[in-house]
């Protein structure tokens, strides 16, 4: 990786809030919103049970319009707890740092994303 773009995910990650792949089964566990904000055609490899796919390019011009947001008032919507996974966990990062600037309160990138997942053991569905 380039030195520039290792300058500029450490300092993406040291804004956001970053949790491991047993944060995120207990936050699947518990009912959070979880995103998957890889690419169409990574989504159809399989998908964490539970997360809803959607491409980081769209997700903060399509998140208040989710049937979970929608119905929301914005304070409402910007306090709910959002898990964001990606490949490895840049992508994430970046969202998790968009959706801070946006003015979420509970936003979390997965450390090591899908990768991790799946190293651990966790399974994957189909969408």
């Amino acid at each position: 990786m380039k030195t520039c773009i290792a300058n500029y995910m450490a300092t993406i990650k040291s804004q956001i809030t970053e949790v491991s792949i047993d944060d995120l089964k207990v936050a699947i566990t518990n009912g959070e919103l979880v995103f998957d904000v890889r690419e169409p055609q990574e989504h159809a490899q399989g998908l964490v049970l539970g997360a809803l796919a959607i491409p980081r390019g769209v997700l903060e011009f399509n998140l208040f319009n989710l049937p979970m947001l929608k119905d929301l008032n914005e304070d409402e919507a910007l306090d709910k707890p959002i898990y964001l996974y990606c490949a490895s966990g840049g992508r994430s990062a970046c969202t998790a740092h968009s959706l801070q600037q946006i003015g979420f309160k509970n936003v979390y990138s997965v450390a090591g994303g899908i990768k991790a997942w799946t190293d651990s053991g966790g399974q994957l569905i189909k969408p």
